[in-house]
């Protein structure tokens, strides 16, 4: 019998052998570095700002913006703002303020530019996630409006999890039973007449699977790990 095999790179995985010592720490046969563990994250988070509030761009005294603290994802890595930013802009421009990361430099910084060209710059090292766009005619001696670009997934979007993503997987959309129960097993009601079977089918965004699921008249003082209870009594 003839085996052929490649290695994988994967992790975490204790080490075996301590290879070097680097600033005093030992670092073993194992190790993975920050590439690894944002390549990791990256798997679950989507790019984006997490919060309604996250990097909000306003208009303060005459040609000042402020963006405000927050909170950001990108490439597997995590923006942290803990306190307000303020740029003063020029005026007779449109200006364009956003969040960026360099991966060769290891830090986000905050920018505000009035060229767009380029824009956003999304290299295998940088990865700007547009806030906002200011424009500002010339003689204006203050900010009137601001255009968010925070919901435009081009140019910025909102975090989201691998987890918003469940419900249309093919073993969810094409679910035939609840809890390992047929589906005809299961009961529906409108108010307090039972109407026929509660089906498990997919919907037109893809219906999840849902699992462990007891029903009664009295709600149970507790419930097993991941099960539903659904109360059919008025």
């Amino acid at each position: 019998m003839a085996i052929y095999f490649h290695p994988v790179n994967g992790g975490m995985f204790d080490s075996t052998r301590m290879v070097e010592e680097v600033g005093g720490f030992p670092r073993g046969d194992k190790a993975v570095d920050a590439a690894f563990f944002a390549k990791m994250f990256s798997c679950f988070y989507k790019d984006g700002i997490i919060g309604e509030n996250s990097f909000r761009v306003t208009p303060t005294s005459g040609l000042s913006v402020q963006v405000a603290p927050g909170v950001a994802w990108a490439y597997g890595r995590m923006a942290w703002q803990q306190s307000a930013l303020t740029f003063t802009l020029g005026a007779g421009k449109t200006w364009t303020i956003l969040l960026r990361l360099n991966t060769a430099a290891g830090e986000f910084t905050c920018v505000a530019t009035d060229s767009s060209a380029g824009l956003p710059n999304r290299t295998e090292s940088v990865c700007d996630l547009i806030l906002a766009e200011v424009t500002i005619p010339a003689g204006a001696s203050s900010i009137t409006a601001v255009t968010d670009t925070r919901a435009d997934t081009a140019k910025c979007g909102v975090v989201t999890s691998a987890v918003d993503a469940l419900g249309t997987v093919e073993t969810a959309r094409n679910a035939q039973n609840l809890g390992g129960s047929a589906a005809s097993a299961y009961l529906k009601k409108s108010g307090g007449t039972m109407t026929g079977a509660l089906r498990a089918a997919a919907d037109t965004a893809g219906a999840s699977v849902v699992r462990n699921i007891s029903y009664g008249a009295t709600v149970p003082a507790s419930l097993a790990n991941g099960e539903i209870f659904i109360q059919l009594a008025d």
